[in-house]
């Protein structure tokens, strides 16, 4: 039997892109809108589930983690086994445990059905920009990809608000029933639509030890870090958790450096291009939980705000993120990444720098216009950042980098929040009055109460609020510089020297 080169992953004459487009966007607005829409359910599960706070914050992050850490390993493996099929594979697991966690008895059981969703989310988020990258050619990846965030911005935006209308009708329950639908159009519609994704013609063996060693480390820093706030930097369990997933994540790369089929191709990190997008990736996501947290508590908790008027105060973001990212996706595909991606870090920086200096009675239209300048920079450099990523590196390592990219989005959202609650803790609470986390609309009733305290818990407030925007401006700055110094994005030959063949080698593409 003749051996060819691997061909390209999809020929773009037997496939419409677009379709396939629409068909796994689909798949991740699950996945997106899941990550918001739990948040305002947590009161009515606490009741009707006679759930503790610690077991309601599991729900959280069992979830988070878990699709944190799995997005690698499932990105790698689709690289050998196929996209197609495990992206329906994903599709059909998260629809599944989403039907589960609503039936949920208990609060264990919902734990567990929400780690499982992890686990199918994962297998999505893993093969969404793989898929895109393989079915378009490299001139139109940065629309297509426009069109991924427009999807993503809308998960965000309707996610709570779709949330509060099925919890008010209906209950806690709907938030995963909604799923269950969408979830079965999508499986249905991928299996006709998405054609046959296979970057290689050898299969190869998954490292399944790194997988194991990765999950391990990545799992322990990340749930060090999310507890860091609540037990303390320096509580022994912090330190334990943090320092033991160090040294196993370390292990991981040192066992990387030396198997013959390495889970992460580290190859890959001596494509400039590849690197210095991943890092400023990652700090533009730890900057981006600046706004993100600390906003609405600015609505509800020092302006006092309702939820609903502070969610619609929140719009500006996502509308200029759905507006601008395929104007953003056109333009990287006309003039490359660098220059676009760079000045939305730019217009990031400005926005956080402006937005330090809100006030309790800052005009509400110029806080939107700094939400909307944050919007506009998120967008600039979004999807330019990922057409150039995804673009740099070759077919067969695709699935590989996606998930990277997915983990180091989540694992910067993950960190970015602990590292701004901890900022705003420290100093709200450094003054004569002091505010002690992040406050719930609760704390400043009681507080505004006395005259003689409300504007000494304007004053904690805007302290803490103020100090944290400023010191994400440096992430933000320090992505800029990365975003700049980014190589070309010439597509390598490979990203390591191919393995021999083994003696019976596998078809070039997955069964639809």
């Amino acid at each position: 039997m003749t051996s060819s080169p691997a061909p390209s992953p999809a020929a773009p004459h037997t496939v419409n892109p677009w379709l396939v487009l629409v068909t796994v966007a689909s798949g991740l607005f699950l996945v997106i809108i899941d990550q918001t829409i739990l948040n305002l359910a947590l009161p009515n599960l606490a009741q009707s589930l006679d759930a503790s706070l610690s077991e309601l914050e599991w729900t959280i992050i069992a979830y988070t983690i878990t699709l944190t850490v799995l997005v690698p390993v499932f990105g790698r493996i689709s690289d050998v086994l196929g996209r197609k099929r495990l992206f329906i594979a994903g599709v059909i697991l998260f629809t599944a445990a989403s039907l589960a966690a609503g039936l949920s008895p208990t609060i264990l059981w919902l734990i567990i059905f929400r780690i499982v969703q992890g686990c199918g989310g994962a297998l999505i988020t893993a093969n969404v920009l793989a898929i895109i990258t393989d079915v378009f050619p490299p001139g139109k990846r940065g629309a297509a990809m426009g069109i991924q965030a427009i999807i993503i911005s809308a998960g965000g935006a309707f996610g709570p608000t779709v949330g509060g209308i099925l919890i008010t009708h209906l209950s806690w329950r709907a938030v995963f029933f909604v799923n269950v639908p969408i979830g079965i159009l999508s499986a249905v519609v991928a299996v006709r639509v998405l054609p046959s994704l296979k970057s290689q013609r050898r299969m190869e063996p998954v490292d399944w030890r790194g997988a194991l060693l990765l999950v391990a480390g990545l799992g322990a820093v990340l749930f060090g870090v999310t507890k860091g706030p609540e037990w303390g930097w320096s509580s022994p369990a912090v330190l334990g958790l943090s320092g033991a997933g160090i040294a196993v994540t370390a292990a991981f790369f040192l066992w990387e450096s030396r198997t013959r089929f390495p889970l992460i191709d580290l190859a890959l990190l001596r494509i400039p291009a590849f690197t210095t997008g991943q890092l400023a990736g990652f700090l533009a996501l730890v900057s981006l939980a600046a706004l993100n947290i600390l906003i609405p508590f600015y609505w509800q908790s020092l302006r006092g705000f309702s939820a609903q008027k502070a969610g619609l105060l929140l719009l500006p973001v996502p509308i200029t993120i759905a507006a601008i990212s395929p104007f953003a996706g056109r333009l990287s595909d006309r003039f490359g990444p660098r220059g676009i991606a760079t000045a939305g870090l730019l217009f990031v920086v400005l926005s956080l720098f402006l937005t330090s200096f809100l006030s309790a009675t800052t005009p509400i239209p110029l806080v939107m216009a700094a939400l909307a300048l944050f919007g506009v920079g998120m967008a600039l450099f979004t999807t330019p950042n990922n057409n150039g990523v995804m673009s740099s590196v070759p077919p067969e390592r695709r699935g590989v980098a996606a998930g990277l990219l997915g983990m180091g989005r989540h694992a910067g959202q993950s960190i970015g929040i602990a590292f701004v609650a901890t900022i705003f803790a420290i100093f709200a609470a450094s003054g004569g009055f002091a505010i002690h986390g992040l406050p719930s609309p609760a704390d400043r009733a009681a507080a505004i109460a006395d005259p003689a305290t409300a504007s000494l818990y304007n004053d904690a407030f805007l302290r803490g609020f103020r100090i944290a925007m400023l010191l994400a401006i440096p992430l933000a700055a320090l992505a800029a510089i990365l975003s700049a110094i980014r190589g070309g994005a010439p597509r390598p030959a490979t990203g390591s020297p191919p393995p021999a063949p083994p003696p019976q080698p596998a078809p070039a593409t997955d069964p639809p």
